[in-house]
């Protein structure tokens, strides 16, 4: 081994030994030849600047993830999940990182409703725009299959590319790969040692980056907040460097039932109305159990005899659909431990009517209000 090979692996032992003594991902280093010092993150907003702290269950103050955690959710890039936790450990899914790329940047493109991919529709999911954008900007680009799998887990590699075109680089890794598990030709290689040498991301404490390893939501905030002074302010797209797919490719076609609708219509009343509240077994008038919620809005729609529990209620669809092509009057799961414990009916433009729980009664929300243990798939009914 050459002098100079010797020394600069040297460099890097010391390097992944501090990030060893850090924690991962918390290595801020001087980025040579740029004429740019790597930083955890550039000024807030107004509002953002006033904020600042958070009150996660599993993210406790004082713990090394606290801090970016706190920004994540102080910059209004995300939120915990209804139990009042954060899911510091929990993957996170393509949607997701493609809706926190978004809100952070906050960039301009064209918002033509338009799908690129076959299993994300223009419109309906939380992540459509999200999705179309990092389409239209090159930022993502799907399997050779045409798909975007959203709700897949995004591998550490992944979350690199993704930032690293996001940033505008094109630097080459070195020839001494910083990473022991990486080489020149190793997929994402380029990526993960610029995000290295920026201070973004580091390897863990035996010299690997693992690029095929899920990232958890607490090294997203991790990553996310460390890449901020390299992708804030970029995004923008004028002209789209991929183009949609064919009108009605990758989108839900058909006209909605008239029953769907008035059951719609009937449950967005409902969830509306101030006399409305969550009664568990409850079947109304007033009074529900998300399932008998369910029943009360077929029944309005002149649809009869669905089953009274929920898991049995999914299982009586008549197909299913990936729930980025759900349509009015589909219903949407959650499920734990193979079991389906809640159910929601879709009312149209991303939101979901439902009995929630006793604190939160009978309401509508977004469609990814809680997008853990939510199924994949929604159910339609004929």
């Amino acid at each position: 081994m050459s002098s100079a090979a010797r020394r600069l692996r040297q460099h890097h032992t010391l390097r992944h030994r501090l990030a060893a003594a850090l924690g991962a991902g918390a290595l801020v280093a001087g980025v040579a030849g740029a004429g740019l010092t790597a930083q955890m993150a550039a000024a807030p907003s107004a509002a953002a600047a006033q904020c600042s702290s958070s009150s996660f269950t599993d993210v406790p103050r004082g713990t090394p993830k606290y801090a970016p955690v706190t920004w994540l959710a102080c910059q209004g890039i995300t939120t915990g999940y209804p139990d009042g936790s954060f899911g510091v450990g929990k993957p996170v899914t393509r949607g997701e990182v493609a809706t926190f790329l978004y809100r952070q940047t906050t960039p301009s493109h064209p918002k033509n409703g338009a799908a690129y991919f076959t299993d994300v529709s223009g419109a309906g999911a939380f992540y459509s725009t999200s999705v179309a954008w990092m389409a239209q900007g090159g930022f993502a680009k799907g399997g050779s299959d045409g798909t975007f799998r959203p709700n897949s887990p995004v591998t550490r590699g992944e979350m690199a590319a993704f930032i690293y075109r996001l940033a505008g680089a094109t630097q080459k890794g070195p020839n001494y790969s910083p990473f022991d598990d990486m080489r020149w030709s190793s997929s994402f290689y380029h990526e993960a040692s610029w995000l290295e040498s920026r201070g973004i991301a580091n390897g863990y404490k035996d010299g690997d980056f693992k690029p095929s390893r899920n990232i958890t939501r607490g090294e997203t905030a991790i990553m996310l907040q460390n890449a901020h002074p390299y992708i804030s302010g970029r995004g923008n797209v004028t002209s789209p460097v991929t183009s949609p797919l064919p009108n009605g490719a990758g989108n839900a076609s058909g006209s909605t039932a008239a029953w769907k609708t008035k059951a719609a219509s009937w449950a967005t009343a409902k969830a509306q109305s101030s006399s409305s509240y969550y009664l568990y077994g409850g079947n109304g008038p007033n009074g529900y159990d998300c399932s008998g919620f369910i029943i009360g809005a077929f029944a309005a729609g002149g649809k009869d005899g669905l089953p009274r529990r929920a898991a049995d209620q999914y299982k009586a669809a008549d197909s299913y659909v990936p729930l980025s092509q759900v349509q009015v009057g589909d219903l949407v799961y959650w499920s734990s431990g193979g079991s389906v414990y809640h159910i929601a009916l879709y009312v149209g433009n991303g939101k979901i009517a439902h009995a929630r729980n006793p604190k939160e009664g009978v309401s509508v929300t977004s469609i990814d209000y809680a997008p853990y243990n939510m199924l994949s798939v929604a159910g339609r009914y004929s």
